[in-house]
């Protein structure tokens, strides 16, 4: 099956079957107790744009392989030192466990999934950069952190890809890796520094990224960063040396499909568009 945007086909199919079942992450119980939230919370505002205008979106162009670069949402705000323009990447934290982090280079990844995966957000983020032991792609994935304030914490890991994860349709202006798109539910992606991770022990810090969903109030839906966190999105930047297959994989790329990346992330002035 294809489907056709500004840049020309976008192929899509199905993921393999051989999806590893170890190191399960609760993401399926995170996505029903989220449904429940959604149906209190107002739909999601579409960024005022108008694609077919070339003008006004930041020119794009398609790829299988990406890095998600970080953009921060409000540059004023970014951590000390800037997380702005630096990767999504991986702190090792056990056999193909990682936490995600930032840093200034970052894996490859793809969107694996068929066309009716992409639209009812079944596609998952898969990576091939773990372990050389592993077998298996890694995925992206997100569960429940231990401070609720900073909302899920995110994982590069072997197993079943976190629900809803994927590059934004077509229908919208721009490019981003989001979370149950489908569903009436605000949220973002944080990045929060100065924090441990029990595998380094107290004295190695890392800037970590979560996922926090809003809160309602009287006053309205919002998006409550924690002090030492800032808001970021997490853009696709074009990888074409997207290469061969890891030696000794149990898995193909069959099912890949082409996402819309952009060229260079960080040299699109973005207060140019309505973002």
């Amino acid at each position: 099956t294809t489907i056709r945007d500004q840049t020309g086909i976008i192929s899509s199919a199905s993921r393999s079957d051989n999806t590893p079942t170890t190191v399960k992450m609760h993401s399926f119980l995170l996505l029903s107790g989220l449904l429940g939230l959604a149906s209190a919370a107002p739909a999601i505002t579409t960024r005022q744009s108008t694609p077919q205008d070339p003008g006004s979106i930041p020119r794009h162009s398609g790829s299988r392989g990406f890095r998600l670069r970080v953009n921060v949402t409000d540059p004023s705000s970014d951590l000390n030192p800037p997380v702005h323009n630096l990767f999504l990447s991986t702190a090792h934290i056990g056999p193909a466990q990682n936490r995600a982090i930032v840093s200034s280079s970052g894996p490859i990844f793809y969107q694996n999934g068929s066309y009716a995966d992409i639209a009812n957000y079944r596609a998952g983020i898969l990576t091939d950069a773990g372990s050389a032991e592993s077998p298996f792609p890694e995925a992206l994935q997100y569960q429940p952190g231990s401070d609720e304030t900073k909302g899920s914490e995110l994982f590069i890991s072997a197993g079943t890809p976190g629900a809803g994860t994927a590059i934004s349709k077509l229908t919208s202006p721009y490019s981003t890796l989001r979370i149950l798109e489908d569903a009436p539910v605000v949220s973002s992606f944080i990045v929060c520094g100065n924090e441990t991770i029990p595998y380094y022990g107290e004295s190695r810090k890392f800037e970590v990224v979560n996922w926090l969903v809003a809160t309602r109030d009287a006053t309205g839906t919002h998006i409550r960063v924690p002090e030492g966190c800032v808001a970021v999105t997490l853009v696709p930047e074009c990888a074409y040396e997207f290469g061969e297959l890891p030696e000794g994989a149990a898995y193909d790329r069959t099912f890949a499909n082409d996402v819309r990346c952009y060229e260079s992330v960080g040299a699109i002035d973005w207060s140019q568009y309505p973002y």
